[in-house]
């Protein structure tokens, strides 16, 4: 991130009045220059969208969502870094939940160093332009399968959970057609039931993003995409802090992606909650 700060430094001299307001709200707030539109950035500084646009023209970058994807991954990165730094190795000198804490970190880590960004992109892009999204899960795993289908239908839309023992589960399979995707979590212990699902998928012509645990997974060979995540076990217990991790990188690439759409669904909901006052 520090690059990217001293390359805004370094050009400040050259910005317009209007620029330079963009680039002290990015020395102020990058994250907010990172998960806000264009538009969204000119009004917190009283600029137009275009003058947010020419800035990171001015920067080297084709235009707004470029320069978005770069902040992104460099405030990833710092994060990332400064848990690796952090983690330790299991030593006598900390508590036992002190060590478990760390193997965790441990384990967004080793993601950081295995997932490809351009491979995660193109599975944000099959979500951007799937006519319906089915989200497949079994056992363990179907917590974290629900909560994202949750998110997913809130957000884009179309988006439904197909579970093999519903009821519905063999007329959501005869839907499915080209055009379709099937985000499908298949981890140990590998059910049949899951993996002919995505094979099913597969045949009827859908599209397939897998969330495993090994190349070497029973559904590999039916996906079109395939993000690779370790479970680790510790006391005979999977740990999915590193598949939550990767769960939440997509969903803050789609919201980037779909950001209209996103937030147009978002602002219906809120209505919602406010004319059935369901918060406090």
């Amino acid at each position: 991130m520090q690059d990217l700060l001293r390359s805004v430094s370094e050009s400040y001299e050259h910005f317009s009045s209007g620029q330079k307001k963009v680039g002290d709200l990015f020395f102020r707030e990058p994250i907010f220059l990172a998960f806000s539109s264009a538009l969204e950035v000119g009004r917190r500084v009283n600029v137009s969208e275009s003058t947010v646009i020419r800035w990171t023209q001015k920067l080297g970058y084709k235009g707004y969502a470029e320069f978005q994807q770069v902040v992104q991954r460099k405030l990833a990165e710092d994060r990332l870094e400064q848990s690796e730094q952090e983690a330790r190795p299991p030593n006598a000198d900390q508590s036992f939940l002190e060590n478990l804490f760390d193997a965790e970190i441990a384990s967004i880590v080793k993601l950081k160093q295995s997932m490809k960004e351009d491979v995660l992109l193109q599975a944000v892009d099959l979500i951007s332009s799937a006519n319906r999204i089915y989200v497949t899960s079994d056992f363990f795993d179907y917590g974290l399968a629900h909560w994202f289908a949750g998110w997913l239908d809130m957000t884009v839309g179309s988006t439904e959970m197909i579970f093999p023992s519903d009821r519905h589960y063999y007329s959501q399979l005869a839907k499915l057609e080209p055009g379709d995707i099937l985000i499908a979590f298949v981890f140990p212990r590998y059910t049949k039931m899951v993996v002919e699902t995505v094979q099913s998928a597969k045949d009827r012509g859908a599209g397939v993003v897998l969330l495993t645990d090994s190349s070497k997974s029973p559904a590999a060979n039916f996906a079109d995409i395939s993000l690779t995540v370790d479970v680790s076990t510790n006391l005979n217990i999977d740990s999915y802090t590193a598949v939550h991790a990767l769960l939440t990188s997509v969903m803050r690439f789609v919201y980037v992606k779909e950001h209209a759409k996103v937030k147009e669904n978002l602002a219906r909901l809120e209505a919602v909650y406010n004319d059935k006052n369901v918060f406090y």
